[in-house]
């Protein structure tokens, strides 16, 4: 399976099965590919789809998805660079415990630091301030001093 493959299927029947998402889960090489893909080319509608089913498998009682594949999809969306997406990864980061604490913050303010407070600050949502208020205490503390390192197009996260 390959991410054109994948992408050709989406567009086809507008959902991500559960092959695909085990794919995902699978295959360090399609990881690769789908952020090779995500860098040059912008499919935002995959990006959110992937990233919500991704959500919906880790909510439920018996679903199996680990912080490290929310991450992908995160980062994923990251790259489609539309800053109104921080809070649905904010929403991801935020499922449980675990994912509170496993979930990198940096993929939050993709955007960069600044833009986002910025975004956050005009949100009307319990959300958005709680985002905003760890995200400036994370600021301070340096979480995000190498944030261009984290997403520079000349390496790969840990967790791709």
């Amino acid at each position: 399976m390959t991410i054109y493959e994948i992408l050709d299927r989406f567009h086809t029947e507008n959902d991500i099965n559960t092959e695909t998402i085990a794919a995902f889960q699978a295959d360090t090489a399609l990881r690769k590919e789908l952020i090779s893909y995500s860098r040059q080319n912008k499919d935002r509608a995959f990006a959110l789809a992937l990233l919500d089913k991704f959500i919906t498998t880790r909510r439920q009682p018996d679903g199996i998805m680990p912080a490290e594949d929310l991450m992908l999809a995160c980062f994923n969306l990251g790259l489609q660079n539309h800053i109104e997406d921080c809070l649905k990864i904010w929403d991801a980061k935020t499922i449980d415990f675990d994912t509170y604490c496993g979930l990198d913050i940096q993929l939050v303010p993709f955007a960069g630091v600044t833009d986002t407070i910025s975004f956050l600050q005009k949100q009307n949502s319990d959300e958005a301030l709680k985002a905003l208020t760890y995200i400036c205490e994370c600021d301070a503390c340096g979480d995000f001093d190498e944030l261009d390192e984290y997403f520079s197009a000349k390496t790969f996260p840990w967790f791709i």
